[in-house]
C-alpha cells in the first residue's frame, strides 16, 4: 500500500510540474488505458483464456485469419 501511494504521489507531482499546454495530451493518453479493478480484487471465476477476447484489436483487415501467413511472413495470398 505504501508503495502504491508513493507511486501515485510521484505521478501527481509530475502532472503538477507539467506545462498546462501538455495536459490535454496527457488526458488523452491516460484515457487509452482500460478501466479495470485493482489486481487484488478477483474479477471473476472465469479462466483468463476465456477473457482473451477483451484484448482483441480491430485491425481493419477483413481476411486476417484466412491470410495470416501473408501478413506475418509476407507470402503470397492464397485463394480462399
Amino acid at each position: 500500500m505504501a508503495t502504491e501511494l508513493n507511486l501515485k504521489n510521484q505521478i501527481y507531482q509530475m502532472v503538477e510540474s507539467m506545462p498546462i499546454e501538455q495536459l490535454p495530451d496527457l488526458l488523452q493518453f491516460v484515457r487509452q488505458f482500460p478501466q479495470q479493478p485493482a489486481k487484488s480484487e478477483p474479477t471473476s471465476n472465469i479462466a483468463p483464456i476465456y477473457q482473451l477476447h477483451q484484448h482483441a484489436v480491430d485491425t481493419g483487415i477483413s481476411d486476417l485469419a484466412a491470410q495470416h501467413d501473408h501478413y506475418i511472413y509476407g507470402t503470397s495470398k492464397d485463394d480462399v
